[in-house]
């Protein structure tokens, strides 16, 4: 019994244009080979490199909606990936400095950074309000 999207196809189909259940199975499957959702490996990981002018924030997000794709994700390589996309800069040298020893370990030091990275963005727009409201 077919349901949905192949019940659809199938009604479709102009009668008696197929001989063999091999030939229905054969359009069926390039019908809908498509809608197949293949499975990410941990190699994709290593793709997300964070931009000079990106907030650890977005980063890090980018980083969590492919990993969490991911079916079997080892900590050791999600870890690498992580490091290994980061921007050279103060975090990734902290991160290294302290040697963690577990993707839950950079995570919790992601969100002490993401903290003071929101401070310091906060203090930066400050000036610019009062600027504005001086001009006005």
């Amino acid at each position: 019994m077919l349901k949905g999207p192949a019940r659809v196809w199938f009604s479709k189909l102009t009668p008696n244009s197929i001989s063999s259940f091999k030939e229905l199975s054969t359009q069926f499957a390039s019908h809908f080979i498509g809608a197949y959702k293949y499975k990410k490996s941990t190699a994709c990981l290593m793709n997300i490199k964070q931009r000079e002018d990106e907030t650890l924030r977005s980063y890090i997000t980018c980083f969590n909606k492919e990993a969490f794709s991911i079916d079997e994700a080892d900590d050791k390589i999600l870890m690498v990936a992580f490091t290994n996309g980061l921007w050279k800069g103060k975090f990734l040298f902290s991160l290294y400095k302290n040697n963690l020893k577990t993707m839950s370990d950079v995570l919790y030091r992601v969100t002490k950074y993401m903290n003071v990275e929101n401070v310091l963005l906060a203090q930066e727009e400050k000036p610019k309000k009062k600027e504005r409201q001086e001009e006005a």
